[in-house]
């Protein structure tokens, strides 16, 4: 597990990294605070200082991998070293697919990128709400909290709207009832259930994600009505709003660029084709 030293050393590097390229990395640090096993967390040090770590997050039975290396220490072959203890340990664990996440204005982890065998998969945009009037119309659409009685239907929407296996879409709501400050909603339409999505809290952020609704119920007004109830409730709270979108198709943000927000940052995945 790391040590608090580790984390210290891991939010300094990350710092460095993201100045020099100006980018955001994505290294999931509630999972990272609270690992239970070695097993996923790849450190590089030269002597007391940090200058590589690679971690991965498991869900299901696939993983998502994150890294970086200190500007200074790059073209040495560190990351490439870091990589491939991962990969041999996802190996042994007999995961059976990988994401490399790399943010897309990131020169240096495309250069990676381009020397393993992977192949784009999907970008996720991170996106911030900017105060804009939205008209929240409750007639017919309601949220409310779910229930375990609503686990089934939550795990059918990540299989159908988010491409995920069954086992991987069970493990990750398994995981979000081990987390705090997140609050998860069901969307009903005419007394049907359409729909989820969730808000996580921390501090004044709150974070919306896990947003979804059932193929045969889109194209219906329903999305941009939900994000304007969730996001008329967060700004009365005087909370700054962001939001994750997972696409291939830079098109598809319409609908949130309609309720006010703005892509501030794009992050690239790549599968890796063997495992």
């Amino acid at each position: 597990m790391l040590t608090e030293k580790n984390i210290l050393d891991i939010k300094e590097l990350q710092k460095v990294c993201e100045n020099a390229e100006e980018i955001s990395l994505k290294l999931n640090w509630e999972m990272l605070k609270t690992r239970e096993t070695d097993m996923d967390d790849y450190l590089h040090y030269d002597g007391d200082q940090l200058i590589g770590f690679l971690a991965l997050y498991g869900f299901g039975e696939s993983y998502e991998l994150c890294g970086m290396v200190h500007p200074v220490h790059r073209r040495k072959g560190i990351f490439t070293e870091l990589f491939n203890k991962a990969y041999t340990s996802l190996q042994e664990r007999e995961g059976e697919k990988l994401l490399i996440n790399a943010p897309a204005k990131s020169q240096s982890a495309k250069g990676f990128i381009s020397s393993i065998d992977a192949e784009y998969s999907f970008s996720e945009y991170q996106m911030e709400w900017k105060s804009m009037n939205v008209d929240v119309d409750n007639s017919e659409i309601l949220l409310r909290e779910a229930s375990t009685n609503d686990n089934r239907i939550m795990i059918d929407l990540d299989v159908k709207c988010f491409n995920v296996t069954e086992k991987d879409a069970h493990s990750f709501q398994q995981g979000l009832k081990n987390e705090e400050g997140h609050r998860h909603y069901m969307i009903e339409y005419k007394s049907d259930i359409v729909g989820k999505i969730n808000v996580h809290a921390d501090g004044k952020r709150s974070y919306i994600y896990g947003f979804a609704v059932f193929p045969e119920f889109q194209g219906k007004g329903i999305g941009r009505n939900v994000l304007a109830q969730v996001v008329h409730n967060e700004a009365q709270k005087e909370q700054t709003i962001f939001l994750e979108v997972a696409t291939k198709n830079e098109n598809a943000l319409g609908l949130y660029h309609s309720t006010g927000f703005q892509t501030y940052q794009t992050q690239d995945y790549y599968l890796q084709k063997s495992l």
